[in-house]
């Protein structure tokens, strides 16, 4: 028994010499908050592997997968705060690759600031919905100052908006009241499974799981694992018009919260557009319903709706769900063209 141990020992020994010797690292990459339910983890750098793609990945200071900002925007910056989930936060690409890195570069081309430099920021954070994004604007993005707030949508995020269908209940919700308006309900903070995972304990064993190269690799292995079989159970109920009282719920609190972020972003100075990316099922097959109904809200609430789903096509989706090098790239020209025609310029 004592060798068997030793030998064990041994072997995990090699394995954590051998991965640090040829660079790998893949710390867990969030962490649970009392407002948004999870963040990315601040100063974590590794590499994240999915669907046979390895990306390197580096989380900035202030918890962004991004490069560093200042918190004062500079004399002739024209910021854009991005607002998203797992297609802004883009872990399966590298930085330069993201659509919203891409975007200042093709905006330059016709000029729609021409007197000033785009600076984009992006606070996407993966499995968000738009509750979250809209706390993360009022939270942390606005203190950035930006000039137009981009709200990068996807028709899952109608489920993760609601108590009752969201798979992830440990996020912020809002609720309508009585007469239509939105309330925030942050009640997963009192969940005792929550208040469990907060506590000291927890947080030291992430910071000695981050030093131990082997046990990364072996919860990535099965992270991976689970992703398959998560997404090939993927709800198709939010692709269609709403067959019951919770989806038809979820899709008015959805609405309600968008409208709520774009006037928290007037006040603050800002514009809002909202970018809506088709559900891979839907791909290549034109818009769908989530595309209609939200463009339909758009021009209802005066709000630009920016829609990807007749440039998507099937093959520019990961197995896992994410967008390929090509899908960013796709996405960057079309929100640059649409930004650049609402200037009045060329795209």
């Amino acid at each position: 028994m004592k060798y068997a141990a030793l030998a064990a020992a041994a072997v995990l020994l090699a394995a954590e010499l051998v991965l640090r010797g040829i660079g790998y690292a893949a710390p867990q990459w969030y962490q649970l908050d009392p407002q948004l339910g999870w963040t990315l983890r601040p100063h974590r750098h590794g590499w994240f592997i999915a669907d046979g793609v390895k990306s390197p990945v580096h989380i900035t200071a202030a918890g962004v997968r991004d490069r560093e900002h200042t918190l004062d925007k500079p004399d002739g910056v024209y910021r854009i705060a991005v607002l998203g989930d797992e297609y802004s936060e883009a872990m399966t690409v590298g930085l330069r690759e993201t659509w919203w890195w891409q975007l200042p570069a093709r905006l330059q081309r016709c000029a729609f600031q021409p007197d000033k430099r785009v600076e984009v920021l992006n606070f996407g954070v993966g499995g968000y919905g738009t509750a979250q994004e809209y706390v993360r604007l009022e939270t942390k993005a606005i203190r950035y100052q930006p000039d137009l707030v981009l709200l990068q949508f996807a028709p899952d995020d109608v489920m993760d908006n609601s108590p009752a269908l969201a798979a992830e209940k440990r996020r912020p919700f809002f609720l309508l009241d009585a007469h239509g308006v939105a309330r925030i309900d942050d009640g997963f903070t009192a969940a005792p499974s929550f208040d469990r995972r907060m506590q000291t304990r927890y947080r030291l064993a992430e910071e000695i799981a981050d030093h131990s190269r082997a046990y990364q690799l072996a919860r990535q292995m099965a992270q991976l694992a689970f992703v398959g079989e998560a997404h090939d159970g993927a709800e198709a109920a939010l692709l269609h018009e709403p067959r019951d009282a919770a989806w038809e719920n979820a899709w008015r609190v959805t609405e309600a919260v968008i409208a709520r972020t774009n006037a928290f972003a007037r006040r603050n100075g800002a514009q809002l557009a909202v970018v809506s990316v088709p559900h891979p099922r839907q791909a290549g097959q034109g818009i769908g319903y989530p595309g209609q109904r939200l463009a339909a809200f758009g021009k209802k609430s005066d709000i630009a709706v920016v829609a990807l789903d007749e440039v998507m096509k099937p093959g520019m989706y990961l197995r896992s769900g994410h967008w390929t090098r090509e899908a960013h790239r796709i996405a960057a020209e079309s929100v640059a063209q649409r930004l650049c025609r609402a200037t009045g310029q060329p795209g």
